[in-house]
């Protein structure tokens, strides 16, 4: 499964105009691509988050219940995240394109979109020092731009606010889930 799955990342990152195709004729549902894709990377950036802050954060007055919930924030941001950047998708493409989405190609386009915002935190999570790493995310406009065409048969001048939107709520979104969910919880901070 996860040789599938790096190899899944490998291809989007490097060859998106082969990847999206790909994906659209595998035809997966919208549970299908939590399961085999997202659920394992966000397990591995709860897992990494987890053990970044009993190696590095831990100290007596740090209960080992504390780290088990900066893990469960951490994946229920990023699953959080998934679903709301499934509803944006679809008020987006019915607004701007008149066009109603599947739950197949939005599950397709923000599940393997969010693919650099799960690298990211995973990378995160295990070099907390590395934020500038975000700056790779940028990389997320042109694999959307591709989902564009691939999943949406979006001509290429139709295409600019679907790219500029999804890129700006994919960075966003996880981002102020994930600082909500830790500021619910002050005393775990």
């Amino acid at each position: 499964m996860y040789k599938e799955i790096i190899r899944k990342i490998v291809l989007l990152l490097t060859k998106p105009e082969v990847a999206w195709p790909q994906f659209v004729k595998e035809g997966c549902s919208n549970k299908q691509i939590l399961k085999q894709f997202c659920y394992p990377l966000m397990g591995v950036a709860s897992v990494l988050k987890i053990l970044q802050e009993a190696i590095f954060h831990r100290h007596p007055a740090y209960p080992i219940h504390v780290l088990v919930v900066h893990g469960l924030v951490y994946f229920g941001s990023l699953l959080a995240a998934f679903y709301i950047l499934q509803y944006v998708l679809k008020i987006l493409m019915q607004k701007r394109y008149a066009i109603t989405p599947t739950k197949e190609q939005s599950a397709i386009v923000v599940g393997y979109g969010l693919v650099l915002v799960f690298l990211l935190f995973i990378a995160t999570a295990v070099f907390p020092s590395f934020f500038f790493l975000w700056v790779f995310y940028l990389y997320t406009a042109f694999l959307l731009w591709i989902a564009a065409e691939e999943v949406f048969k979006l001509k290429v001048e139709e295409r600019g606010l679907f790219v500029i939107g999804m890129t700006f709520f994919m960075m966003i979104v996880p981002v102020v889930v994930y600082g909500l969910l830790r500021g619910m919880m002050p005393n775990l901070q």
